[in-house]
């Protein structure tokens, strides 16, 4: 168990609630992947800057590249608002439910009874290195993130299902193994 997750997790434990597990995202290719969309763009607003081009196209040029900045720039400001976040999070599983604390400045707390997986309320996933939480919904498709929003507890506001998702586990395959065990201990 990660002992700084297992510090923050601990102070928000319910009586006669054991921690079974502890941990936090590790996984950076979300932020590789953003850090090479934003180079890309960049390398294409430089290219539109440097071309010497007719006046009216030069024109054009400079204005594309002047909007190319802008979003180079809301990419870059998601992209450390995505980090934060990730740096902000820890994750917990206990007898009695999944715990997910994070938040840009104030910590939030989130918990997930482990009863509902019980029940057709909630089910569990693995996704590649991710535990997913969700509710069940009638719409077939829902982002698996958006931007400027806390990845591991979606916005209630979008109208979708329920769902709470663990990031970038460095084993998920066992972390969803307990989380089921869990729940089916509480049957």
């Amino acid at each position: 168990m990660d002992p700084e997750a297992s510090a923050v997790i601990a102070s928000h434990l319910l009586a006669r609630e054991t921690l079974l597990w502890c941990g936090r995202p590790h996984d950076t290719t979300a932020l590789r992947w953003r850090a090479s969309i934003v180079i890309l763009i960049g390398i294409a607003a430089l290219a539109l800057r440097a071309l010497p081009l007719d006046s009216s196209l030069a024109e054009r040029a400079d204005l594309n590249s002047i909007l190319l900045a802008v979003l180079v720039c809301v990419l870059v400001a998601e992209a450390i608002v995505f980090h934060t976040y990730l740096s902000n999070t820890f994750y917990g599983v206990t007898d009695q439910r999944v715990i997910i604390v994070s938040g840009l400045r104030e910590p939030e707390v989130v918990g997930v009874l482990l009863d509902r997986l019980n029940t057709p309320q909630l089910r569990v996933q693995r996704i590649y290195r991710h535990i997913e939480l969700r509710g069940h919904s009638e719409k077939m498709f829902q982002p698996s993130y958006l931007p400027f929003t806390n990845p591991s507890v979606p916005p209630d506001w979008i109208g979708w299902a329920e769902c709470y998702r663990l990031l970038a586990l460095e084993e998920p395959l066992r972390v969803r193994d307990l989380i089921i065990e869990s729940a089916h201990k509480l049957e």
